[in-house]
């Protein structure tokens, strides 16, 4: 990627942005999803893994094979939740724990954030709105697949 893509700025010249990546239209570990989606790096507990951003999902959700391995390092939040999807409805718990988006360019970004773990999930990752996104401030590029993120700090 080159440093021809600037980091977005703020009407008074401040950072709006200070990470870019590349992100993939379609995640290899979902050969049914075929659509074209905004699917990001993130790392957590040495995983690097592919989420789709997905506004509507209230948490960020795990596939079930990742939550077995990070539910050791993560805090519960809470009991029992229910979560009702296009797949369906799913009993989990909430958790949070560290993650980073990486950047191809810019800072990468550290954040604490709420996972929905369900040893259930049939889907794929997802990175959820509240505790993650809605503490972000995100763009993207559609044309050339580039996606800005940033704290408003």
């Amino acid at each position: 990627m080159s440093s021809d893509h600037p980091t977005l700025l703020l009407p008074n010249g401040q950072p709006f942005t200070t990470g870019l990546a590349q992100f993939h239209d379609t995640d290899p570990s979902q050969p049914d999803l075929t659509e074209p989606r905004i699917h990001v790096r993130l790392e957590l507990f040495g995983f690097e893994i592919l989420a789709m951003l997905d506004t509507a999902a209230p948490w960020c959700i795990l596939q079930a094979s990742f939550g077995d391995a990070i539910r050791p390092h993560v805090e519960e939040l809470s009991g029992d939740r229910r979560l009702s999807t296009r797949l369906g409805i799913f009993t989990g718990r909430l958790y949070r724990g560290p993650v980073t988006l990486v950047a191809d360019e810019g800072e990468e970004l550290e954040a604490d954030v709420t996972f929905f773990l369900s040893p259930k999930w049939p889907g794929g990752n997802f990175i959820g709105y509240i505790g993650f996104i809605d503490r972000l401030r995100v763009a993207t590029d559609a044309q050339a697949n580039l996606f800005y993120f940033g704290r408003p700090d």
